[in-house]
């Protein structure tokens, strides 16, 4: 009998225990689900669809603006944390807060995500962001009217059964890095000159382009901006590029024999140029245009015509003779930091502008897709298709009207038709 008491009261404990594990489980699930609610990931809405609540209230923004607060469903947190809701939302948000200036251009160091650090050594000269003053110029005798490419018949998506054309996510990188520091962008459709390479357009259109914007900074498509959020402004700080005593800076190329000029000095690549406004600079560029023209400024410059295997053009008519005739204007940029990418193994790292000469068909995709992941392409495509009428110029037109007027005639001749 003790027995079988002893037994019903263990058997009772145990019921007890396990109807409060079972409710302590229960509790434990709510209130995760609860911690959850307030920690939903935005979905984005339909951009069609319109609230039908009253009227929102007003916040003031960074500038000091009212603006209608966005509208927010009882059970969601905060504005903050919705969604965008269309195309141009998406698009703000990169822009103002996902790849915003991280920096003054006159910061003591830049030092991204907490981790390396640059620092400037001397005073900043350039204290203030240039906007228009600076320009960001791309020019290309090829189309790129083709199935992935940035003219062609569809915008670019890393979805596309097409692909994604390598090259014109180069110029997508310049034209979205001009967007984010409210740079002037220009894309040059050059003509083909017959008797050279189509890259000795290069020093009369920059030259016409500059003179009309204080600094004008030239890439090759296969050249990147590596660090969306660090102001060009920063930059030339950094390298010490003042209008005092600098009118050019170019990046030296990795230390390779086919690199060197026939004195021995490793070329100074023009897939990337800082070009500033002075009458020097202009010179300079006067020079390198005429070099090789039959009785030109320079005698032998004429073999760089045209690209050879272990010859470079323009390149090799500037670094073999015009910059020795003007040394103390052209600074030399480290390789490191203004040429090459990691995955060259030559040891230059592009550490602020990369430059991907043997990465155009893929490592290109690599460092762009970073920067711009799932829709970006194709919504920055999309803008950039639109506003071509201000930046698209055909090399004719600018040379005869400057960059500027070239564009006002553009767009009174469209709007006459």
């Amino acid at each position: 009998m003790l027995g079988h008491s002893a037994r019903s009261t263990r058997s009772t404990k145990g019921l007890i225990i396990l109807v409060g594990f079972v409710f302590s489980v229960a509790a434990f699930i709510g209130l995760i689900f609860n911690h959850l609610e307030s920690w939903q990931f935005p979905i984005r809405p339909n951009a069609k669809s319109k609230s039908t609540a009253g009227s929102a209230p007003t916040v003031v923004d960074d500038t000091g603006v009212s603006q209608p607060a966005a509208h927010v469903s009882p059970s969601r947190p905060a504005a903050s944390d919705a969604a965008p809701e269309s195309d141009d939302e998406l698009r703000d948000f990169y822009l103002k807060q996902l790849h915003k200036a991280s920096i003054a251009p006159d910061a003591h160091k830049f030092k991204p995500y907490d981790a390396f650090e640059w620092n400037l050594i001397d005073r900043a000269h350039w204290q203030q962001p240039m906007r228009e003053n600076l320009c960001v110029i791309d020019l290309d005798n090829r189309r790129f009217n083709g199935p992935g490419e940035i003219y062609g018949p569809e915008t670019m998506d890393w979805g596309s059964p097409n692909g994604v054309h390598g090259l014109s996510l180069g110029l997508l990188n310049h034209y979205v890095y001009a967007r984010i520091h409210g740079y002037k962008y220009y894309y040059v459709n050059t003509a083909d000159p017959g008797d050279r390479r189509a890259s000795w357009r290069k020093p009369p259109v920059i030259s016409k382009i500059l003179k009309e914007h204080d600094v004008c900074i030239y890439l090759d498509s296969d050249a990147i901006f590596h660090h969306l959020d660090l102001p060009f402004e920063w930059l030339m700080n950094y390298w010490k590029l003042y209008p005092d005593n600098n009118s050019l800076a170019l990046a030296i190329d990795p230390d390779l024999d086919h690199n060197k000029d026939r004195f021995g000095k490793l070329y100074l690549n023009t897939g990337f140029i800082v070009a500033q406004n002075n009458p020097m600079t202009h010179k300079i560029m006067d020079h390198w245009s005429k070099c090789p023209d039959d009785n030109g400024p320079y005698p032998g410059c004429e073999m760089f015509r045209l690209n050879k295997p272990g010859q470079p053009t323009d390149q090799g008519g500037f670094g073999t003779f015009v910059r020795y005739n003007f040394t103390e204007h052209i600074r030399e940029l480290p390789c490191t930091e203004a040429n090459g990418y990691p995955q060259s193994g030559l040891g230059c790292h592009g550490v602020f502008i990369r430059h991907l000469w043997f990465g155009k068909d893929d490592q290109i995709k690599l460092d762009v897709g970073q920067q711009m992941p799932g829709p970006y392409p194709k919504l920055f495509h999309e803008q950039y298709l639109r506003e071509k009428p201000t930046f698209y110029i055909e090399e004719a037109d600018l040379l005869a009207h400057g960059p500027l007027e070239a564009l006002k005639k553009k767009k009174k001749n469209k709007a006459a038709r």
